[in-house]
């Protein structure tokens, strides 16, 4: 066997790789389907499917066996429904935004959805299936939701399911924004949360005009306006101030 003989198998198995690789990746970036405002990682075996909406843009995936629909407007059905005797509930930041999430207390009997209240641009977004056993799949389809505004640096690490969650509690909101540097009753990081200011705290969060003296703590009004003054409502804001009220 010559060199050039050797050397045109190289080149041939160099150009194999890159071409694996490539298909690989444009494979990858394929099932990141693009519905707009939005991005939903699509698995294996999955497909976009087609709705008809009267006054929301709705859709959905499916593997033929199992359907995921979403539903993306200002009247997106917000799972206040759900039996909470089937249903377990949790809370979770997904790209920035936060979801309320429901699953069935037994695998594959009911609800398995997802809920966003602050989509984008006042809209509302749920993506909703039923009767589905592959809850880990489902979940990495939740996980992968991406808004135009989405801030990928900001996800849960873990969420916990709960009966005493309900939608958009203050309780969940709390565990979801609030407790890792806050303890209900007693000081972590941050002072204890049980009987906060109403007045000084819907301000530190929500007053968007300039501070007159320069915040140089690290996690002070400027890191929390920036951070929860574009996560929270102020109806969200008012559920916490009732939690901090609670026995």
């Amino acid at each position: 066997m010559n060199k050039l003989t050797i050397y045109f198998g190289i080149i041939l198995l160099l150009l194999i790789s890159i071409f694996y690789l490539y298909s690989s990746n444009a494979q990858q970036s394929n099932n990141n389907f693009n519905f707009g405002d939005f991005y939903i990682y699509i698995p294996e075996n999955w497909e976009k499917i087609e709705h008809i909406g009267i006054d929301s843009y709705v859709g959905g995936i499916t593997n033929g066996t199992d359907s995921l629909t979403f539903d993306y407007g200002w009247y997106s059905y917000d799972l206040s429904y759900e039996n909470g005797e089937k249903q377990l509930f949790a809370t979770d930041t997904i790209n920035g935004k936060i979801a309320l999430i429901t699953k069935p207390k037994k695998v594959g009997y009911g609800t398995i959805g997802l809920y966003i209240e602050n989509a984008y641009k006042k809209n509302h977004f749920n993506l909703l299936g039923n009767n589905i056993s592959d809850e880990k799949t489902v979940f990495e389809i939740f996980k992968s939701i991406k808004f135009k505004d989405s801030d990928t640096t900001s996800n849960s690490k873990t969420i916990e399911f709960s009966e005493k969650i309900t939608p958009y509690s203050g309780r969940s909101l709390f565990y979801t924004n609030c407790a890792a540097c806050h303890h209900k009753n007693k000081i972590m990081t941050g002072p204890a949360f049980s009987g906060i200011n109403e007045l000084k705290f819907k301000k530190w969060i929500l007053d968007s005009t300039e501070m007159t003296k320069i915040d140089t703590t690290e996690f002070g009004i400027s890191y929390h306006r920036k951070t929860f003054g574009k996560l929270l409502t102020e109806n969200e804001i008012e559920k916490l101030i009732e939690y901090s009220k609670s026995e």
